[in-house]
Order: structure tokens, then sequence, then C-alpha cells
């Protein structure tokens, strides 16, 4: 619309309202009356404190993982924890169950009813029966579960007479690794892939062992003197890290360390070494290396920045079990079964699409979509700018998730929204900006527009110009 005729058509109103009030004695100016809101105000909840662990039981249980489940055993029955929902399923499988170990869908648990290893399947539910041992029970590390293979200790009289066993789940065949000599005896297998390790305990010393399944070929990873041990081996891909201790008998001192030997070169490299006592097993990922000290503290090192981190402390002992790429899993006397997250990174920042312009008074839908770079679950927290703002549910990474608002007001608007995970780390805000856009409309439009429906023949020029006469 022109400037004259914009003009003209409020000339045409100034007129329209002499006339009115000549007809209308006690018309007076009209106020500005804005509509009340009644949507909901979610006020946004900053949930950015310490989120880093997860509290999965309070049982102690001797428990393993993988990238979607928990699993731990109490009595006759298998808990399977979801790490995504928090969701807990359980199985009774019979039986007196320990130490259950999980390699992608399926777990397996010794029984000591059975006198054997037996496997549940998690996504069919399927239970099977797999080998009866001679095993008399003992700690977690006396057997390992990884793919089709299960590495383990038996024994034929006592604690002295073990020897290492590999167990073929999809063939049945039954392998005896090693055959000690004397009073030597393996103990703590560990497998990865198509390699398996041990100690041999010899007297005061212990050496760590490994063999290769495709190859068949043993190698004697560690040759330790005299007054050495090295103990609890752990293998990820190329590297196989272990417990390290040593005498000096000269100065009467003991050292002790975590080591690690490079499968494919033989090197064999000291990650450190001290007066302090490590205890169980370490356990690698990648270049993370997480173990316990006595006294209760547990830590994470990592290889390349050759960083140690006190990630848990506690007047009671720590145990930990297993660690992938995010989470560290261990568990406190007397506390219960512990997730860490180590690696956790904000989601990015989100995208915001919908309309840039609109009317007020109007509902219109905004997509909000962020990605969440270790594939978290995450909401989104909204302020639309007018003082409103709103919060989602969580939702899956890189999701459009579709949000409504209304403007009850005419302006310009600014929408900033973030995302934020599931363990409460938050993105970088996004903002996109809006404009619900001043109309030509007069201030008693919508009063003329009434009284020249009411009064069909006044303010013909008027009635024209608005277009009332077509």
């Amino acid at each position: 619309m022109g400037l004259n005729k914009m003009k003209i058509k409020i000339i045409s109103l100034l007129i329209c309202t002499l006339f009115l009030t000549s007809i209308f004695t006690g018309i007076t100016t009209a106020k500005n009356l804005v509509k009340n809101d009644s949507s909901v105000t979610n006020t946004i909840v900053d949930l950015r404190g310490d989120q880093d662990f997860i509290k999965i039981t309070d049982e102690e249980a001797t428990c393993d993982f993988n990238n979607e489940f928990v699993v731990y055993a109490v009595g006759s029955t298998l808990y399977i924890y979801t790490i995504k929902t928090g969701e807990i399923d359980t199985a009774l499988v019979g039986g007196d169950v320990v130490f259950p170990k999980i390699s992608e869908n399926r777990v397996v648990y010794y029984d000591f009813l059975y006198m054997g290893f037996k496997m549940y399947n998690i996504t069919t539910g399927e239970k099977t029966d797999l080998i009866v041992t001679n095993w008399p029970g003992g700690g977690s590390d006396d057997f390992q579960f990884y793919g089709d293979y299960i590495a383990y200790e038996n024994t034929n009289s006592d604690q002295y007479s073990t020897e290492i066993f590999l167990y073929n789940i999809a063939t049945g065949e039954n392998i005896q690794l090693t055959d000690s000599p004397g009073e030597a005896f393996p103990e703590n297998p560990c497998i990865f892939k198509n390699i398996i390790a041990w100690q041999l305990i010899e007297g005061p010393l212990a050496d760590i062992f490994m063999y290769d399944v495709e190859s068949e070929n043993y190698t004697q990873v560690t040759n330790t003197s005299q007054f050495e041990s090295e103990t609890f081996p752990s293998i990820y891909e190329n590297t196989i890290v272990f417990s390290y201790f040593y005498y000096d008998k000269v100065n009467g001192t003991i050292l002790y360390g975590l080591k690690m030997y490079n499968i494919a070169s033989g090197d064999e490299t000291t990650i450190f070494t001290g007066e302090e006592p490590t205890a169980n097993s370490p356990e690698i990922f990648g270049n993370i290396i997480v173990y316990s000290v006595p006294d209760g503290r547990l830590c994470l090192y990592n290889l390349t920045t050759n960083d140690e981190i006190l990630i848990y402390e506690s007047s009671n002992l720590v145990q930990p079990w297993n660690l992938n790429e995010n989470y560290v899993l261990f568990t406190v006397l007397g506390e219960g079964v512990y997730l860490y997250i180590y690696n956790n990174n904000p989601p990015d920042q989100p995208e915001i699409n919908g309309t840039a312009s609109g009317k007020p008074g109007i509902s219109y839908d905004y997509t909000f979509n962020a990605v969440d770079p270790n594939g978290n679950q995450v909401k989104y927290f909204i302020d639309w700018g007018d003082g409103k703002t709103d919060s989602t549910a969580l939702n899956p990474s890189g999701v459009d998730v579709i949000v409504s608002h209304t403007w009850s007001k005419k302006g310009a608007y600014t929408i900033k929204a973030h995302a934020q995970d599931e363990y409460g780390l938050n993105s970088l805000d996004a903002t996109l900006s809006v404009t619900m856009p001043f109309s030509y409309e007069p201030p008693h439009f919508r009063f003329f527009e009434w009284l020249l429906e009411r009064f069909p023949h006044a303010c013909p020029i008027l009635r024209s110009l608005l277009g009332y006469n077509q």
C-alpha cells in the first residue's frame, strides 16, 4: 500500500470517527487489550552438575558389560541392565550363577550346581548348557569369554594343578592349552579375538605367556628375574597390559607398576613404577587403562598423554571389571555396581528450522535437531524470546523434534535453544531470528470493522478502501 493511499485511509477513519461520535455520544478511546497467553511455561533446568557416575545396583555382584548392557548375577537370577534406558530385565536361569561375561548378545556364566559353563542369549532368551568342568571356583579372572571362545582354568585336584583350556562354543571342541611342569601352574587367562594370555606361577615368580589361536604359536611375553613378578594380563587389539612387582633385595625396597607388551613388535614398555601397589587386573581399551589401588582408589591412565586420573576414592575395596570407549564398570565393596562415564562429549550445536516471519496469535512449528557424538539421547531447552520457555523429553540423537509456539504480540524475537544429553552435558546455544510483523491496521481497526458491519451505509469512502463494497 502506497503512502498516499495510507494517508487517505487515515483521514477517512478520522472523518468516520467524527460521524460515529455524533451518533454515539458516550464513545471513548478504546484501550489496547492484549489476550493473556494461558500456555504453560517450562523452566529450564540446568543439569550441568556431576553426572559422571551411574549406579547400577546396590548388590555386591560380579558383573561385566558391553556397549549396550551391564550383566550381573545374584543367586539363580541373571540381571540385564540396558545402558541407554536404565531399564533392568531379569532372567531366571536356575542354579547358582557366578561371574557372568558378555560378548555381543550372549552371556556366559558359571553354574556351581551344574559344575560348568552355561550360556544365555539376551535376544532370544535361549539357555544353553555348554561344558562341565572340574573348576572348584575362584576369582572372576579364572575365565574370560570373547566371540565363540571361553578361555578358562580347570583343575584335576587342587589349585596348584590348574591348566588353561579353550572351549569353542560353535564346535564344542575343548582344547588344553597348557601342560605346566612340576609345581608351576597357570592362572588368570584373558582373551581378545584370537589371542589368549595368562600368567604362569613358578614359586615366587610369575611370567606372562600368550597363545595365538590362528597360528597355534606360543610366546613367552615376559622373562622375569629372581625378584620380579608380572601378573594379571589384559588384552586389547595389539597390546597386553599387566601388573609388575619388583623386590630390590639390596636396598630392601619394593616397586610396583604397570607394563605393556606390543604383540606385533614384541616390545615391552614400562608404563609407570612406584612404591604404591596396584590391585587386581588392570583393564585396557584403546589408549586407556583402568586399575585400582588397595586403599580404595580407582584410576585411569592415558597412554597417549601419560596422564593419571583419580576417578573414584572410597574407604572400601574398589574392583574394576571392564571398560569400553565411554564407560568404566566397577564395584565398590559394600556399595554396589557403578558405571563411570570417562569419555562423554556434549551434543553438537542444534539446528533450528522453521518460519522466520508470521503473525501473532498463530501457532508455528519449529524443528530442532542435534547430533550427539557418543550416540546418547538428547533433549532440547528452548527460549522463545517472549518470556516463554519449553523443554522436550529425551529423543534419539540426530532425530527431528518438532515444537510449536505462538507469539501473542507483534515484534522481533530470537529463538535460542541448546541440546542436553542424557547425562547432563550441554551443547552450545543455537539461535533463529523471527518477526511477527506489524500490520498497517490502525488501533481502532477491528472496532471500525464491527461498526461498518453494524451500519452498512456509514462511511462509504472508508468502506470502499477496505473492500467492504465488494
